[in-house]
């Protein structure tokens, strides 16, 4: 018969190893759910097998590049990486002309401060002036809203000469605003955006060194990126995602430059708009080529480059290499991924991802 000290005894060891086995499962618990989604980082679920939706593909028109230099591969890795095998297309619809794009246009510009009747140059461009103090001009494609408003700053030294600001993300938050004010400001291009500084040197804008030393703030806003969801992940976990890139990759498809001036005829100086409409839902998935396959058609004067502030004349050592979204200033139905290769200097090149045997 036990006494009670041997039962105090086994009732001690009990719950020691009872708490050790806990502690143990516990850390064996979260060890496996760790590696479970360093697998699942690592080894991402692929895309469904290419459907290749909307059948062969336009090729990409890439403007003219600017120069092609030497290239070398100089990679964190020494090697190009390996990717996915298929990516998708997003539909990205030519807008028609309608009746309705004059009314439509006269509205815009209304908005925009310009409210006498425009000059018609063709039956889709539309010109409108305001005779003011900046001789405020615009000029739009009625059909698909593309435009470009100028104002002529120069003729007001003081929006120079008293500019000042608080902040960029003060900035940032005015011209959004702004932008959604007059029905110009998309979801999918908020929360992406460059600030550039400008003064004034000689009635030219170049740039400043630092918001302090700045006349005019420029804003470049660019699309989203597009976050691709694990299919299997039930909390929606994000496993790729998808830069946009433009044929001048410093450039957004929304330009402003706006001075400190709180006169709403004065604050924005500058705006160009060549935003696009995506039909993210419309998609298909397509087999893309390899890094290798890419960087060869490089080498060999496929592609686009952008020599940035880079030489024609000198050898370019590529940095980094990864896909993305490229985003014209046209539509052409579809948005297509691409390879971009980044060196120094601001030197970018592209290659259309999508597989050849699939281009027309």
């Amino acid at each position: 018969m036990s006494t009670l000290t041997e039962t105090s005894v086994t009732a001690r060891k009990a719950i020691k190893w009872g708490a050790i086995g806990f502690v143990g499962i516990t850390i064996l618990w979260y060890l496996g759910t760790g590696l479970v989604k360093l697998y699942q980082a690592t080894h991402p679920a692929a895309l469904p097998e290419p459907t290749v939706d909307f059948g062969r593909l336009p090729k990409i028109s890439f403007p003219e590049s600017s120069g092609r230099p030497k290239l070398a591969l100089e990679l964190p890795t020494g090697a190009i990486p390996t990717f996915v095998d298929r990516m998708y297309v997003y539909s990205a619809p030519i807008k028609k002309s309608a009746f309705t794009d004059s009314e439509k246009a006269i509205e815009t510009a209304a908005a925009l401060g310009f409210l006498f009747k425009p000059e018609e140059k063709s039956d889709s461009e539309y010109v409108w002036t305001n005779q003011d103090q900046l001789n405020s001009k615009l000029s739009m494609n009625i059909v698909n809203t593309h435009f470009l408003l100028t104002r002529q700053w120069q003729n007001n030294p003081t929006l120079a000469a008293t500019a000042s600001f608080i902040s960029d993300k003060a900035v940032i938050t005015d011209t959004e605003n702004y932008l959604s004010k007059v029905g110009l400001l998309s979801s999918d291009v908020v929360g992406v955006e460059k600030v550039t500084y400008l003064k004034d040197s000689g009635g030219n804008l170049v740039n400043a060194l630092s918001l302090s030393d700045a006349d005019f703030i420029q804003i470049d806003l660019f699309r989203k990126n597009i976050d691709e969801i694990g299919p299997a992940s039930e909390k929606k976990e994000i496993k790729a995602s998808y830069p946009f890139y433009r044929p001048d990759p410093n450039k957004g498809i929304i330009r402003t430059i706006v001075s400190a001036s709180k006169s709403v005829s004065e604050k924005v100086i500058y705006m160009e708009y060549n935003y696009n409409k995506l039909d993210y839902p419309k998609m298909g998935v397509y087999p893309i080529k390899s890094g290798e396959a890419a960087w060869t058609e490089l080498v060999n004067g496929g592609g686009y480059i952008y020599l940035g502030n880079a030489s024609a004349s000198q050898e370019m050592k590529i940095r980094r290499i990864f896909l993305a979204y490229y985003d014209p200033d046209q539509a052409t139905g579809y948005t297509m991924p691409i390879y971009v290769f980044l060196g120094d200097q601001g030197f970018t090149a592209y290659v259309s991802a999508i597989s050849d045997e699939l281009l027309k």
